[in-house]
């Protein structure tokens, strides 16, 4: 798990500190207003996305349908081929995604509108509810906790895919009252 871990944050870190740079001319190069109606198209976008999926029980419609080769197991060794998946799976557009929440995430940070260091927390977003929960399957399990999980959470998936359309109504609602309302102290 930590090397899972380990390579998955340098890879999802990577990933989005490119998008940030490339954000922060963005940010210079267009104005406040047409940056944030960028980002309510983006999260209208993803939350369209995420409705879809929630209505077809289906992965993200724009996710690839790829997983990291399991003959890197057979060929390298379980120790390589978890830091592969790690980092194959950190990248955010390589492999399988519940929701379209990454992908916004990582648009919005081509916008100049996340922070450079926006993989970080993504890294989070994933990996603590996936340590938590194989610690959990280990101790209600015992033996291949990742495995009892993953069958777990496969029967629960519209659970997930409602959070992630929840999130983002919510994201949503937020970045259009910042674009209607003018900011706090002008009239």
């Amino acid at each position: 798990m930590a090397r899972f871990a380990v390579a998955f944050i340098m890879s999802s870190f990577a990933v989005f500190a490119l998008a940030g740079a490339l954000g922060a001319l963005t940010s210079r190069a267009l104005p406040a207003a047409p940056r944030l109606a960028a980002v309510c198209v983006v999260l209208g976008a993803a939350l369209a996305l995420d409705g879809y999926s929630l209505q077809r029980k289906t992965w993200c419609p724009v996710t690839a349908r790829r997983q990291t080769p399991k003959s890197i197991q057979y060929q390298y060794g379980m120790r390589r081929a978890t830091v592969a998946w790690g980092l194959d799976t950190g990248l955010v557009f390589t492999t399988y995604r519940m929701s379209s929440i990454s992908w916004a995430l990582l648009t919005l940070g081509l916008l100049g509108t996340t922070p450079w260091w926006a993989g970080l927390g993504y890294a989070a977003g994933f990996l603590i509810p996936l340590v938590v929960g194989c610690s959990l399957s280990a101790l209600r399990e015992g033996g291949d906790a990742t495995t009892a999980l993953s069958r777990r959470l496969l029967m629960r998936t519209s659970i997930a895919r409602t959070t992630c359309v929840a999130a983002l109504v919510a994201a949503v609602i937020t970045a259009a009252t910042q674009l209607v309302l003018p900011p706090h102290g002008t009239r």
